[in-house]
């Protein structure tokens, strides 16, 4: 026994434990919990393989939901067909095995088929898929450690089913899941508030300014006349860590114009110029595209507020500096990329490998400049949208926050959660047995209050 509780005690998430709960907790591996699939991708020159009905699930993604009942790119039944060992059933832990985003987790909430650089874990009753989930999505840090390979981390099958885990009982599983997904469950919602916030501004934007005739008080103007470009920093890689300014990258631009709430880019400790850094509420436009099909040349990104301030940009970047003396209302309805005619300034981008906007391309874009009343009239507008958006993202980052530090506690017992399908748990304190004490502390409860219960000897 004591050398379990050693063995256990080296696990992240698994501090040493002397409650009852210790006891109940057995030290498992990945492999021992299901069947574990690695992906496959059909052969590319066929057409036939690609566009039908089955989704084909890559670590693109993996972008922060919990569960992923629909994917960017779909099969064919004759290209599922080609990678049918690749198939996964609805309810699957998946795990990103190679590169940089290797850790990443979520579940499947539909069967799919995974590419080659995905792992699947089909967890076997009676234990709780959604708790691996959890348990994984607490130790990214430690996978990446344990993955090989020498130009890229990899982790390969054999390596996969001798990780360990921590398992409490099926039903304290369910328990912990629960507890974790009402953070969770919070954190979605105000990820479709802010999704439909935004769309109502970019909505109002477009009917505004762009699906309408150019009326003939508009002028015609050079984006260098409202705006200046910096470009980022040319950092060195083995300065990123846990200290320093986070640096803002191109990993952080995506479909939407805001950082998702899981993404907290890494720190960067080394030398920098004032020009390299920006604050909330600042607009960054990608001016690289890795990929050459042009999905984020020229996306824009609107600094988020973290919590902190000022953070550093990468030169992957540039950051729009508006003019002092252009005309009040510029920088809330001339973003480089709120019109489609953008796209003219992004066809200048050039590249055999990596394509790549040249600054110049941007300031020499021409728009339309409404009058100043109709801009002021729309920042008035879009501002308390705005508004919303970061206070939600904010509640958003603190409930991951709480989540994350709530997770090692529950695996390991120092913390235990309500009761399945019972009352909700009230604080357990040592000398509250007397019944009249119990029941002095309950009707002080408040309803939407959330109490967590704590074994004796545990942190209040």
């Amino acid at each position: 026994m004591n050398d379990r509780r050693t063995t256990l005690s080296l696990l992240p998430g698994a501090a040493a434990f002397t409650g009852p709960a210790a006891n109940e907790r057995r030290l498992s591996t990945l492999g021992a919990l299901g069947r574990i699939i690695i992906g496959g991708t059909p052969p590319a020159d066929d057409p036939a393989h690609f566009g039908g009905s089955v989704p084909f699930i890559t670590p693109t993604d993996l972008d922060g939901r919990r569960t992923i009942d629909s994917a960017t790119r779909t099969l064919t039944e004759l290209g599922a067909r080609m990678v049918g060992a690749s198939r996964v059933p609805k309810g699957s832990v998946l795990l990103t095995c190679i590169g940089a985003d290797l850790g990443k987790t979520a579940c499947t909430g539909v069967d799919a088929a995974i590419n080659q650089q995905l792992a699947a874990l089909v967890v076997d009753p009676p234990n709780c898929p959604r708790y691996v989930y959890y348990d994984l999505r607490s130790r990214q840090r430690e996978l990446k450690s344990a993955a090989g390979g020498s130009a890229q981390p990899i982790l390969t099958k054999s390596g996969l089913v001798r990780i360990p885990i921590v398992l409490p009982p099926p039903r304290r599983q369910q328990a912990i899941v629960e507890a974790l997904g009402a953070l969770d469950d919070k954190v979605e919602l105000n990820h479709r508030l802010c999704a439909t916030l935004a769309e109502i501004a970019g909505a109002r934007f477009r009917a505004q300014f762009i699906d309408v005739p150019t009326p003939s008080d508009w002028k015609l103007v050079r984006l260098g006349e409202l705006l200046d470009l910096d470009k980022g920093l040319s950092y060195r890689g083995e300065l990123l860590g846990d200290t320093g300014l986070r640096l803002l990258g191109l990993g952080d631009f995506g479909a939407r114009p805001e950082l998702d709430v899981d993404d907290f880019p890494r720190r960067y400790s080394g030398r920098h110029q004032p020009r390299h850094m920006v604050v909330p509420g600042d607009l960054l436009i990608a001016n690289t595209d890795l990929t050459q099909r042009r999905e984020l040349l020229g996306a824009p990104l609107r600094v988020p507020d973290l919590g902190e301030s000022p953070m550093l940009f990468s030169h992957h970047a540039f950051a729009v500096r508006f003019c002092p003396a252009a005309s009040a209302g510029a920088s809330s309805s001339t973003s480089p990329c709120s019109s489609p005619s953008f796209a003219r300034a992004a066809g200048f981008a050039a590249g055999t490998t990596v394509l790549s906007l040249p600054r110049d391309a941007v300031l020499d874009h021409a728009i339309a400049l409404p009058p100043e009343r109709l801009r002021l009239a729309f920042t008035e507008v879009t501002r308390p949208l705005l508004a919303r958006i970061d206070h939600a993202r904010q509640e958003s980052r603190a409930l991951v926050e709480l989540r994350d530090h709530l997770l090692p506690g529950l695996v390991s017992g120092a913390l235990a959660p309500p009761r399945v399908g019972g009352p909700r748990a009230v604080p357990k304190l040592d000398g509250m047995n007397d019944r009249k004490q119990t029941l002095k502390v309950r009707s002080n409860l408040k309803a939407g209050d959330v109490y967590m219960q704590y074994p004796k000897g545990g942190t209040h």
